[in-house]
């Protein structure tokens, strides 16, 4: 029998010290391994199956449902960055149309958890340049309300030098066809980019931000029509229209389209926790009963053109948006 000693002790510890921190790098090493396979697993299957671009495009239509004159300018191609947590992350430029060019106002950013409760969408753009626009009557008692011309808007237009373009906003004193508001302003210069329309507001449901005071009802979350975005089966082709003045009637067409795949495909938790859109079946609901019906546009063109829309009758609520310099075709 071997006789214990200080020597033998050291010896012992040294052997289970190299032992233990064997089994330890060993132990990291295959965690790396699972870890590694895992990623790669899991980039694997985000390739294929590409979940991010369907999110993507729906943050894409409610953008501009709900933000007057501001896109995003998304370019075919880019995907979504993928965390370990299976958190889809994308960003991309918001943009408004001012005469025939884009002006970057901020940026978008898409938060996609597994969960749409702790999922977000935020938009980074200046409160300020965000339009409101006056009902022209109460939808409860069917009275109109009062409208206010903003002379500051003509004055300023009026001062601005010729070789510039702009975008304005306006409310009108009655409810009308989104056609027959393109044909009102057909005889100017000018194109259309947005425009309110009337889903039910009030009457059938409270919108999250809206107003009453002195005879006016001034909603602040309106809902809205743009050129519209129509996008193939899978996600990888998207085709936009260009503005309203064009073909009022296919913008129409898209966004009930649009409307219907969300309401099908998607849970209201989607709809509302992560894209942020409240009432969608009810505003669905009322556009298909009663068609669509502006009160309402914003315009972009020359400043001087813009200056014109000061003798039709019927526009109040006038507010100027972003000034830039001249980028008109010369007709």
């Amino acid at each position: 029998m071997t006789e214990w000693s200080q020597e033998m002790e050291k010896k012992i510890l040294r052997k289970y010290r190299f032992t233990l921190t064997f089994r330890v790098l060993r132990i990291l090493l295959i965690c790396c391994i699972i870890y590694g396979l895992y990623i790669i697993s899991v980039s694997i299957v985000f390739e294929k199956t590409r979940p991010d671009l369907k999110h993507i495009y729906n943050s894409l239509i409610v953008l501009e449902w709900q933000q007057p004159n501001i896109k995003g300018q998304y370019v075919p191609g880019l995907s979504a960055e993928i965390t370990p947590f299976l958190t889809q992350k994308f960003s991309y430029p918001l943009v408004k149309q001012v005469g025939k060019e884009s002006v970057i106002v901020g940026e978008m950013n898409m938060d996609k958890k597994i969960l749409n409760s702790s999922s977000s969408i935020l938009t980074t753009t200046d409160p300020s340049e965000k339009f409101s626009f006056n009902l022209p009557e109460n939808p409860q008692t069917g009275k109109a309300t009062s409208s206010r011309i903003n002379n500051n808007v003509w004055t300023t237009l009026d001062k601005l030098p010729e070789g510039t373009v702009a975008e304005m906003a306006f409310s009108t004193s009655t409810f009308m066809e989104p056609i027959k508001l393109v044909k009102m302003l057909a005889p100017y210069d000018v194109e259309i980019v947005w425009m309110p329309l009337y889903t039910g507001e009030i009457k059938y449901f409270d919108p999250l931000s809206y107003s009453e005071g002195s005879g006016s009802i001034t909603i602040y979350d309106s809902f809205g029509l743009s050129g519209g975005m129509k996008v193939s089966d899978d996600f990888l082709s998207i085709w936009t229209a260009q503005n309203l003045s064009m073909d009022v009637k296919k913008s129409q067409h898209f966004m009930l389209e649009n409307m219907e795949k969300l309401l099908d495909n998607e849970k209201k938790s989607y709809i509302e926790e992560f894209l942020g859109v409240s009432h969608l079946q009810e505003r669905y609901d009322y556009l298909k009963t009663n068609g669509f019906q502006a009160y309402g546009a914003v315009v972009t063109g020359p400043t001087k053109e813009l200056l014109k829309l000061k003798n039709v009758e019927g526009i109040s609520n006038e507010a100027l948006g972003n000034v830039e310099l001249w980028n008109w075709d010369n007709r």
